[in-house]
């Protein structure tokens, strides 16, 4: 242990460095000095914070956002029914000024909008839940040359199914009255070619049983799941591995506490915070002296502070890497008219999948229900992903700027192919169709930082000691057509564990 905590701070030379500067955690106080900061409670927040506590080692979390306690009262979260400020997170481009502190952010890049979780638990809050691997020939097309794909399935990826919980649809939730579209769209996927695949998810079933069984209110049986569910069917990670790692008593998360700079100070990093009230306003800014910083703020948030640190100077020895290679995941959205019947059960989150390789480009398209009604019927939902060329930038202005070209030659072939593929869909049956979104938003932004290039194997930033990034910044731009959950939570743990292991040497 000793080791280990010489190799995290140098803690005379810190602390010194820290009385010299002036308030950190109030006017007049000396910056707070800590071993570990880790920036972000999301998916790979989370991760780092249970294995640095499971190896004895303490860290403070900082995470922007709210932290959503689910009760019985299941109020927790705003509905689509009944929308509220509890839904969106709303600030300034700037992030100087926050107008609303809700679980969903709506970042606007140039070319693309950015759907960012915001609390903690980060994006595990907001999502569908779904927790898949690409397929071989997806991983291989996505990571060839950075990750290994035989190392990831057989040591990465079964930790990070144990560590979340997953599960698919189980059958008798599948053949309840409330997921008769999901019936339906298994059939119209089967009709159209496709064997249609359970998705592996971090739901607990149970809880959904009860919302059947009209013992929990009805949550992931209405579709709910963007903003949260409130009958705690989802397995976020606040609720599952944050929350063993604060029961080890070695980690303290800091909800409300919104990171806006990180700068190399003497043999440690400064990161400076605001600390805000649940309406968006300032209670305090705060500034900590870490010995090493782990940042897992997703890849927008995560590439943002290092664009801006180089670009103010604050961390002179980043290479040029940092901000290059981001991408969309391959996002697009299809809504399908034609099913379920109005009738029809539209439980969620998600529960089906179809995957098609026989083109140039993999696609995969996912069944979200909508929950809501579309000339004046319901319609059923899906999420198509894809794997795009990683050709957006990440760059400092005066703010944090996504730059995404949706006209690249190389985009909007993706976009073809995904037409391609849900055209099959509306081919299968007499009376479907499908309307696919041009990609004007993502809610799997990727890259930016990306492993190997911007970062060595544990994750630590190219030119900067002691700096990690453990997130969605380190996947190049896309995740071989699947969402990222489980990817982003596998290497996350190998990063992590490589940084605790070269401690031990």
């Amino acid at each position: 242990m000793a080791l280990r905590r010489r190799a995290f701070l140098s803690g005379g030379s810190i602390f010194a460095a820290s009385v010299a500067f002036g308030a950190g955690r109030g006017r007049g106080e000396p910056p707070e000095v800590v071993d570990t900061v880790v920036v972000g409670a999301g998916y790979a927040g989370a991760v780092a914070a249970l294995r640095l506590a499971q190896a004895g080692l303490r860290c403070v979390v900082l995470e922007r956002g709210r932290r959503w306690r689910i009760t019985d009262a299941a109020d927790t979260f705003a509905t689509p029914e009944r929308p509220d400020g509890r839904a969106f997170w709303v600030a300034d481009p700037g992030g100087g000024t926050v107008l609303s502190t809700g679980v969903l952010e709506a970042y606007p890049a140039r070319g693309i909008v950015g759907l960012l979780g915001a609390g903690v638990g980060g994006g595990s809050l907001v999502n569908n839940a779904v927790l898949i691997a690409p397929s071989a020939r997806g991983f291989r097309r996505t990571f060839a040359g950075i990750l290994d794909y035989a190392d990831m399935t057989d040591i990465w990826y079964p930790r990070a199914r144990r560590l979340l919980g997953v599960e698919p649809i189980p059958t008798d939730v599948l053949d309840s009255p409330a997921y008769s579209g999901a019936r339906e769209f298994a059939d119209l996927a089967a009709h159209s070619g496709f064997e249609p695949v359970r998705l592996d998810m971090g739901m607990d079933w149970s809880v959904v049983r009860r919302e059947i069984a009209g013992a929990a209110a009805p949550s992931a049986i209405s579709g709910h799941s963007m903003w949260g569910i409130n009958s705690g069917a989802k397995r976020s990670v606040d609720r599952t591995v944050l929350a063993a790692a604060e029961a080890t008593g070695l980690t303290e998360v800091r909800a409300m506490s919104q990171v806006r700079a990180i700068g190399l100070e003497n043999n440690g990093y400064r990161v400076e915070y605001t600390e805000r009230a649940l309406d968006g306003g300032i209670v305090a800014q705060r500034t900590m002296i870490a010995g090493r910083v782990v940042l897992a703020a997703g890849s927008i948030g995560t590439t943002g502070l290092l664009v801006r640190a180089r670009a103010e100077g604050r961390l002179p020895g980043v290479n040029g890497e940092i901000g290059r290679r981001w991408g969309t995941g391959g996002d697009h959205l299809v809504a399908i008219g034609g099913f379920p019947p109005p009738e029809a059960g539209q439980g969620g989150p998600a529960h089906i999948g179809v995957f098609d390789e026989d083109g140039d480009v993999p696609v995969s398209i996912l069944s979200f229900p909508l929950g809501t009604t579309l000339g004046g019927g319901l319609a059923g939902g899906a999420l198509a992903v894809s794997d795009p060329p990683a050709v957006g930038t990440v760059r400092y202005d005066a703010g944090v700027v996504v730059d995404w070209p949706a006209s690249h030659p190389a985009v909007t072939r993706i976009a073809a192919a995904v037409q391609a593929t849900a055209d099959r869909f509306a081919r299968a049956r007499a009376g479907t169709s499908v309307a696919v979104s041009g990609a004007p938003t993502t809610s799997h932004s990727l890259g930016g930082v990306v492993f190997g290039a911007a970062t060595t194997d544990s994750g630590e930033v190219v030119g900067c000691p002691n700096l990690h990034v453990v997130d969605s910044a380190l996947l190049p731009g896309s995740c071989g057509a699947a969402p990222p959950a489980l990817t982003v939570t596998a290497l996350a743990d190998r990063c992590i564990t490589t940084l605790i292991d070269h401690l031990d040497h």
